[in-house]
């Protein structure tokens, strides 16, 4: 029986010093620390001890005790030495003693198994992955590392597909987080032999593909390979999760599951700009900058300065045209870039219906300019936002310099830097500049799933009692109105701002507005969908059109008995009858209902949207 306890204690305390090391990163740092920390305070004490009583020169046993305690981690032990001593015959001596040295032991096979054994650690974490959820990045980069090891912090499992060529550095870091490299050919191309090894066509399987890497390209087809493979070996698409970062235009709905297509079943896509403008948004947000009445009317109008016009300022215009519309308040931009028009050219052909509709001005001067401070100056108690979009080569300037005026005059404007890495806000204390800043990739941002419950949420609202879960319509609905859910989800904040309301107040009352404030928020809720329109490239019907819509739609129905033509919309062209003031509604619910027989009752629509905040909320 002794034989039985004491071998299979030993062996489980070896298992679990195993796992400790192979799996918790955390967890193994700490007991690495704390196990070398332990071993020489003990070695040093107990070797110490012994020496200063053995030997009668104290340079010889200081020696001895250095000799002795670096033994310890080479797995010798001097306990024939100490044995000679009455005070290590005590059993508990005895037990502190060969605690010091299978610690020192565990820190010299952790160090070696670091140093050599590498690749059969890797393999061995690469088992473990073919069960619960994965996440795949297909490219290497500074932003994926620092994902994964977000990911790899909160226990996820991680793998990372590495060419031949990555660096050892780059290795060691996948290493440090605990998650797993491969550089498989069968992986880089995401064949089926590759998701055979991952394990995909296990039930249940739960697997997230970031492609995230530098080229848009790359990361499409990279997604189009695997979405092939998933398809060649007829895996169940449920729970499964593309993390796409490619351009705008990109028709995403190759790559979405629906229910004639086979794809990813639930797909976000995203540009580098699109997520500073985001970060910019949730963190800084445009109705904080103003102040509103007890009818939950805007006190200020909401006026923006944007200096630069690439990429980044172009989609931090469009994410403050779309949360900046509040009633009562007058929306207007001011863009300074000696380089707007060469930039521009397809961003004004596309987005001629915002341009059109919004109070946006353009100045070819640059933000360091005369013209630039004047404007600055002259409009400093007015600004509510101002974007630093430059690129990185005068950001700093400006930063100081427009801090240094609004601190003064405007305090509670934002100041903004967005950049390829980062978003930045900057205020000017007592204490000089202070500085925030959230990293682009960010996993909570990149990944969207608290957003995308949200607007699950929502359609299913919006879909009714179908018959059907929040997930089937979510596969059902496109991808465009998935975005539109998630804008009417993102506003929900700022509708409680404007009302006085906190969320813990709506979850115990409901919202108990008044009958004015309730008009101010329907208005406002269909301002807001106008600007999100606008700024995915809709504009206005014109009545032109609408009556040719018309008459397609009488002449359908009377050929078939009915017509799928929505008259209003025509998501081809990009135009829609309703992007018209919240007044000019009914008016057209008259035109319509001459032509359908149905009442649209467009402004319901609106109300139908309020209605839902307090659910949204639960």
């Amino acid at each position: 029986m002794k034989i039985v306890v004491v071998v299979s204690a030993a062996c489980a305390i070896m298992m679990v010093l195993i796992a400790n090391l192979l799996l918790k990163p955390q967890a193994t740092k700490r007991f690495f620390v704390l196990a070398g920390g332990a071993a020489n305070f003990l070695g040093f004490f107990l070797y110490g001890y012994g020496y200063s009583i053995m030997e009668k020169n104290t340079l010889m046993a200081i020696l001895k005790t250095l000799f002795a305690v670096f033994g310890m981690f080479l797995g010798k032990d001097s306990f024939g030495d100490m044995s000679k001593l009455p005070f290590f015959s005590f059993l508990p001596v005895k037990f502190f003693f060969y605690m010091a040295q299978i610690l020192a032991l565990y820190v010299t096979a952790s160090a070696a198994m670091t140093a050599f054994g590498a690749g059969f650690i890797n393999r061995v974490r690469g088992l473990l992955l073919r069960r619960g959820e994965l996440n795949i990045f297909p490219f290497v980069n500074e932003h994926t590392l620092y994902l994964g090891s977000e990911l790899c912090s909160q226990g996820e499992k991680v793998l990372f597909i590495c060419d031949k060529s990555t660096s050892s550095e780059v290795l060691e870091k996948i290493r440090d987080m605990r998650a797993v490299h491969t550089a498989h050919n069968a992986a880089f191309s995401a064949s089926e032999i590759f998701l055979k090894t991952i394990g995909m066509e296990r039930p249940g399987r739960q697997v997230t593909l970031f492609a995230v890497g530098n080229s848009a390209m790359a990361n499409i087809t990279y997604a189009r390979s695997f979405r092939k493979s998933m398809k060649n070996l007829r895996i169940p698409t449920a729970d499964t999760r593309l993390i796409l970062c490619a351009n705008e235009y990109f028709d995403i709905t190759s790559l979405m599951h629906t229910d004639t297509h086979y794809g990813f079943e639930n797909v976000r896509v995203f540009e580098d700009t699109a997520l500073a403008a985001r970060i910019m948004i949730t963190d800084c947000p445009p109705y904080k900058t103003i102040t509103f009445d007890e009818n939950a009317c805007a006190n200020e109008d909401f006026h923006v300065m944007i200096v630069g016009f690439g990429t980044m300022g172009q989609a931090a215009l469009k994410a403050l045209v779309m949360h900046g519309q509040f009633v009562g308040s007058h929306f207007s931009a001011m863009i300074f870039d000696p380089a707007g028009k060469s930039r521009s050219g397809a961003f004004n052909l596309m987005y001629e219906g915002m341009l059109s509709r919004y109070d946006i001005s353009f100045s070819d001067k640059d933000g360091r300019s005369e013209e630039a401070f004047d404007y600055l100056r002259r409009h400093a108690r007015d600004l509510r936002y101002i974007v630093i979009a430059t690129g990185g080569q005068t950001d700093s300037e400006l930063e100081y310099s427009y801090a240094s005026i609004l601190h003064s005059v405007n305090p509670s404007a934002y100041l903004i830097s967005c950049r390829s890495s980062d978003v930045t806000e900057i205020r000017t204390e007592e204490d000089g500049i202070v500085r925030k800043t959230w990293p682009l990739y960010n996993i909570d941002i990149v990944s969207g799933e608290t957003m995308d419950r949200r607007a699950m949420e929502l359609n299913q609202h919006y879909c009714g009692d179908n018959g059907k879960t929040a997930k089937e319509n979510w596969i059902a609905c496109d991808y465009f109105n998935r975005l539109s859910s998630e804008a009417s989800a993102d506003f929900v904040p700022a509708f409680l701002y404007m009302a006085g309301r906190t969320k813990e107040e709506v979850l115990q009352n409901g919202l108990a507005l008044t009958k004015k404030q309730e008009e101010t928020l329907w208005q406002t809720e269909h301002e807001r969908w106008c600007a999100f329109l606008f700024a995915h490239r809709y504009r206005t019907m014109t009545l032109e059109e609408w009556n040719a819509r018309a008459e397609l739609y009488a002449r359908e129905k009377a050929e078939k008995g009915f017509s799928d033509i929505k008259i209003g919309k025509n998501r081809r062209d990009r135009t829609h009858a309703c992007l018209i003031p919240w007044e000019e509604l009914p008016a057209l619910d008259l035109r319509e209902q001459a032509v359908t027989g149905i009442d649209p009752d467009y402004q319901e629509i609106d109300r139908h949207m309020i209605q839902l905040i307090p659910q949204l909320l639960e």
